[in-house]
């Protein structure tokens, strides 16, 4: 049996405004998977008045999620647990692609 390739996710985009290094607003244009739009729906929503210093942790751990034996995520970010777990390890592209985008915005 052969499968169809999955899908590779597209590049996204996001913007954010920060204010006094405070993040005041957030949007998103995304043509990809539902890992990748579950990803940066929840990183919209959550971001919302939080300093950049916090996104910027966030980052970091998130980034090293998955190759440092699926790193504690902050009880700050537990949200972020229902899609950052091993059943999804496969996904991580997908999931990390908001975040990436993110980064490269926020100049981090």
């Amino acid at each position: 049996i052969r499968r169809p390739p999955r899908s590779t996710p597209k590049p996204s985009s996001a913007a954010s405004d920060v204010y006094k290094r405070q993040i005041v607003d957030f949007g998103y244009q995304c043509k990809s998977c539902v890992y990748c739009q579950a990803s940066v729906s929840l990183l919209s929503s959550n971001s919302i008045n939080k300093p950049v210093e916090s996104i910027k942790s966030l980052l970091n751990v998130i980034e090293t999620f998955f190759e440092d034996n699926l790193t504690n995520i902050p009880k700050e970010w537990k949200i972020f647990k229902k899609i950052f777990d091993k059943k999804n390890i496969a996904r991580k592209d997908c999931l990390l692609l908001p975040f990436k985008a993110v980064s490269k915005a926020l100049k981090l």
